[in-house]
């Protein structure tokens, strides 16, 4: 499995029991996918999604094949969790369908968007900017052209924005 078709779902927070369960965090609302991808060591290894549920805002509960104790959740805290672009729940509300678009700051290429998220008041879109992820408000004053065919959001941002 290559990160081209992958989506990054969360991140692993802590373990949640001795039984091996997992709490991840993540801005999506649910997961319908079967199988998950943690990246270990620059490799995607799958693993079979056993169980999920919402356990709190933001946070899921996951019970993964393999990982049957506090010890094995332990190791894989602090992981991201990744899922096949193709199982991504589609919202109707959601931006997620800008995931691997191009983000363009005044036609200048900045990177790829590589997630968004919701917060209360305001969406951000995630970009890979000079290997870090930049945070980004989503909002129609700074967006100038979005073009769903080419896949490109173009922006007008704020001097400074990116180097925060």
């Amino acid at each position: 499995m290559t990160i081209d078709e992958l989506v990054l779902f969360g991140t692993i927070s802590k373990p949640f029991s001795f039984r091996g369960q997992l709490i991840v965090y993540s801005n999506f609302n649910s997961i319908s996918s079967k199988t998950v991808f943690v990246k270990i060591d620059d490799s995607y290894v799958p693993f079979k999604l056993v169980n999920s549920s919402l356990h709190k805002k933001n946070l899921f509960k996951f019970k993964l094949s393999e990982i049957n104790d506090e010890e094995k959740a332990k190791s894989l805290v602090k992981k991201e969790v990744y899922i096949k672009k193709d199982e991504l729940v589609k919202n109707e509300d959601s931006l997620d369908f800008l995931i691997n678009f191009n983000l363009y700051n005044k036609k200048v290429f900045i990177g790829p968007i590589i997630s968004t998220m919701s917060r209360i008041g305001q969406d951000l879109i995630v970009v890979d900017y000079k290997n870090k992820n930049v945070l980004i408000p989503f909002t129609e004053q700074l967006i100038t052209n979005i073009d769903k065919e080419e896949q490109i959001l173009e922006m007008d941002l704020p001097n400074g924005l990116l180097e925060i």
